[in-house]
């Protein structure tokens, strides 16, 4: 066996259960913990049984196997930037609302004082 065919599965085992624990704890969603939790199954077969990422990979019209596997990183990673981009877009706009929130709160007014 090869190593990569020992150490993805090990790898994707940590991270179902990462994404699990994240669950339960509500700071991840359910559909998000079963797409990753699919992604790393998958990163497992494919580690395990390499040849049948070719015949996997035909059925979506893909020549090679490494290609197919190729595009779904690319597909998770792009998925995976678009909500983080999402989520800071929506950060900074708490965080206008915030700052607007305690500067009208807390107005300073110059009305009589003396210069």
């Amino acid at each position: 066996m090869l190593l990569y065919s020992i150490l993805f599965p090990i790898i994707s085992i940590i991270a179902i259960v990462w994404f699990l624990f994240r669950y339960l704890k509500e700071k991840n969603s359910l559909i998000t913990t079963v797409l990753w939790t699919i992604f790393w199954v998958l990163v497992s077969f494919f580690a395990i049984f390499p040849d049948f990422s070719n015949s996997f990979a035909r059925l979506f019209g893909i020549t090679r196997g490494l290609d197919f596997i190729i595009i779904i990183v690319f597909a998770v990673m792009v998925y995976t930037i678009f909500r983080l981009y999402n989520k800071i877009d929506r950060l900074e706009d708490d965080v206008n609302k915030i700052v607007k929130e305690v500067a009208l709160n807390n107005e300073i007014t110059l009305e009589g004082k003396e210069e």
